[in-house]
């Protein structure tokens, strides 16, 4: 996974959590954003870009430190099944049996947002849901464990029943300030120092059936979450954040510097990281303008000129210009291209 980590391909579903219970702490949490090439409204918006896994780490670190001795990690899963799972806490809750939805869960974990690695261990009469780092990240340890247990227990207790609990938890690191949260969140038995981050439970809970069984709902929200994780970009991270800066408004051109102020980088920096990653300001915008002038020309009546209006040119001869660079012919023939 670690030559990855640059990769924006996970949902913000941490993130979001963590800001809103920041700001609900009085915490001024657009400071945690700062050079990471992301900021709130992105990871707020209705359509919400994808993230690395090093940008959120950057920003946790910064949230964990602000908010010392909170169990942040549990309040952030303890959330809403849907806030915490979104479309993979729909598919799990239509399996049939908890064994179903574990399977499903070790093959999607991702398109809940997760930053820890899931696997299943099978203990003689005992099995247990393990919880790994996908690299080392000490300082977050304690927090990103917190968030993947809670989120599986708030998942056992809306869909088995309320009450639900393991027979025990492990956890390698020490107890935290806060650690009467652990047992009053968990009601069971937590081991701290153990040899590895886990939820133990009995062999048998894995036949526990659900009564919110729906086959057609179980394959209609699994097939979202294999499109949601095949949709993400799988260029480095600051290509991406480019791009998701220009696609909010084409029709006010930004220059470079207008981006990295947006990105919270200096523009040097926003240079020197795109030339890192083989790529250029000009050559991205272009290609972002190109992306959407297609897609209107050909999903849209709009004439050439409101198209070029659309992606940032007043002036309909240099768009014309532009558009032969990019595809060879004139934006007029690409509808008949199209057709």
């Amino acid at each position: 996974m670690n030559d990855r980590i640059d990769l924006p391909i996970i949902p913000p579903t941490v993130l979001s959590g963590v800001v809103e219970i920041g700001r609900r702490e009085g915490v001024e949490v657009g400071a945690w954003f700062v050079g990471t090439g992301l900021d709130i409204a992105q990871l707020l918006a209705a359509d919400p870009i994808k993230v690395s896994f090093r940008q959120a780490t950057a920003v946790l670190r910064r949230a964990v430190r602000d908010l010392p001795g909170k169990p942040l990690g549990l309040l952030v899963g303890g959330r809403d099944m849907l806030l915490s799972m979104g479309m993979l806490g729909v598919a799990m809750r239509s399996c049939a049996t908890v064994g179903d939805a574990v399977s499903v869960a070790l093959d999607l974990h991702l398109a809940s947002g997760s930053l820890v690695d899931v696997d299943l261990e099978h203990l003689d009469d005992e099995v247990a849901v393990r919880f790994r780092e996908r690299r080392p990240e000490p300082e977050l340890r304690r927090f990103l464990v917190e968030e993947a247990l809670s989120t599986l227990m708030v998942f056992a207790r809306t869909v088995i029943r309320a009450d639900w609990s393991p027979s025990r938890v492990e956890l390698t690191y020490p107890p935290p300030p806060y650690a009467a949260e652990y047992s009053r969140f968990l009601r069971c038995r937590v081991v701290f120092g153990a040899g590895a981050d886990r939820a133990v439970f009995p062999a048998r809970a894995l036949d526990i059936a659900f009564s919110t069984h729906h086959e057609p709902t179980r394959a209609m929200a699994v097939d979202a979450c294999r499109r949601l994780l095949g949709s993400g970009r799988t260029e480095p991270e600051v290509v991406a954040a480019v791009e998701a800066v220009l696609e909010r408004d084409l029709r006010h051109p930004l220059s470079a510097a207008d981006v990295a102020g947006q990105l919270h980088v200096s523009e040097r920096t926003l240079r020197r990281q795109l030339a890192l990653a083989e790529q250029s300001f000009s050559v991205i915008r272009d290609r972002v303008r190109q992306r959407h002038s297609i897609r209107l020309l050909r999903e849209s009546s709009l004439p050439v000129a409101v198209v070029a209006r659309e992606v940032g040119y007043s002036d309909i001869r240099d768009f014309r210009r532009a558009y032969i660079r990019w595809t060879g012919h004139p934006p007029s023939a690409e509808r008949r291209l199209a057709g």
